[in-house]
């Protein structure tokens, strides 16, 4: 195969992984922990004994309802190595695009209903959106232009209804049931949709709560075992730490007793199979997401967040003549979510959406 028929494949797969959409389907089976509110009187959110050890558990109060800013930001690069031959000479040039989307909007939760077991059916309705373009690659990149097309396109679809409304069901354990695909962008995602499904949850004011009792700077660490249409080889953990609590004056979160539970999840693997298999050489996988999240230790519900997650493939290609090294390509789709309970007014936005 020539250089360039080469170097246009691989270009090609590259825009697709900016394009390809995600059948809803696929999201209904994998309902995430999600949120709701609480503000009863009830002392420090009744806890479950584990081990002789206290762990936060989520209450909830039927008729509660609360307000968040809820903000997303969506990221797509792309980067590698173009060859190009002059006279007798092959030579590299490397390469970088990207493009980036900002949306952000209100959400409205209602505690419908608390169940014997201490769970609740919850409504949150999702409005006042609004959308900007972040930074990316000069004007003028045709290749970039793809990406924020369909970056663009994607934001369009988000807010197209002015107002969403989902119901689901939270554990105590701040477990989520029921959630649809309507709860979550539609990325540009090939299978397995890692991103699509986390963020599914990560766009929730809520937060799983672990079964360890709040121990401030205790980090626990866990193998996950995972199966991954077309990924094999997969290496997979999760970890998490209690860090100290809210001291008053740092945050609006600081009206109240409260502690910020930190949670790393990331897998990687070798990419065997499917849409983003290379057609040579050899492709990996890599998934990395980070939650922040501000609890309240009177009835656990989530007071403020910050969450990001990355989904990176790389790709090293067959030798090219003249070359002393395999050429590579990498491509990444990463999202960053903001959360904080408004206290008040509840439609400031970031000032990145003024531009």
């Amino acid at each position: 195969m020539h250089c360039a028929s080469v170097r246009d494949m691989k270009l090609r797969a590259l825009a697709r992984l900016s394009v390809l959409l995600l059948a809803a389907a696929s999201l209904a089976s994998f309902a995430q922990p999600q949120r709701a509110t609480n503000r009863s009187t009830n002392p420090l959110v009744r806890s479950s004994q584990k081990g002789g050890s206290l762990a936060l558990e989520r209450t909830f109060s039927a008729g509660e309802m609360s307000q968040f800013r809820i903000q997303l930001s969506v990221r797509s690069e792309v980067e590698g190595e173009q060859p190009e031959t002059i006279g007798a000479k092959t030579y590299v040039h490397p390469f970088a695009r990207s493009g980036e989307q900002l949306v952000s909007w209100r959400a409205t939760v209602h505690i419908l209903s608390v169940a014997a077991d201490g769970s609740a059916d919850v409504e949150e309705t999702l409005d006042d959106f609004s959308v900007a373009t972040g930074d990316a690659s000069p004007a003028g990149d045709s290749e970039a232009g793809k990406l924020e097309k369909a970056l663009e396109e994607m934001a369009a679809e988000w807010v197209k209804p002015e107002t969403r409304t989902l119901r689901y069901r939270e554990t105590r354990a701040g477990q989520l049931l029921g959630l649809q695909p309507a709860g979550v962008p539609q990325l540009a995602e090939a299978a397995p949709p890692l991103l699509t499904l986390w963020l599914l949850r990560a766009l929730r004011p809520a937060a799983a709560l672990p079964e360890r009792a709040v121990a401030f700077g205790e980090r626990w660490q866990e193998p996950r075992s995972l199966k991954l249409e077309g990924w094999t080889d997969v290496r997979a953990f999760e970890s998490g730490e209690w860090i100290e609590p809210i001291r008053a004056g740092d945050s609006p979160a600081a009206l109240e007793p409260a502690a910020r539970l930190m949670v790393v999840q990331q897998f990687q693997a070798k990419i065997t199979a499917g849409a983003e298999k290379s057609p040579e050489g050899a492709a990996d996988g890599r998934f990395h997401a980070e939650s922040l999240s501000t609890i309240s230790l009177g009835d656990g519900r989530v007071l403020a967040a910050t969450r990001s997650a990355t989904r990176e493939l790389s790709w090293t290609l067959a030798p090219v003549a003249g070359l002393d090294r395999l050429p590579e390509f990498r491509a990444r789709l990463s999202v960053q979510v903001e959360i904080e309970e408004c206290h008040g007014s509840c439609t400031s936005i970031d000032d990145r959406a003024h531009d």
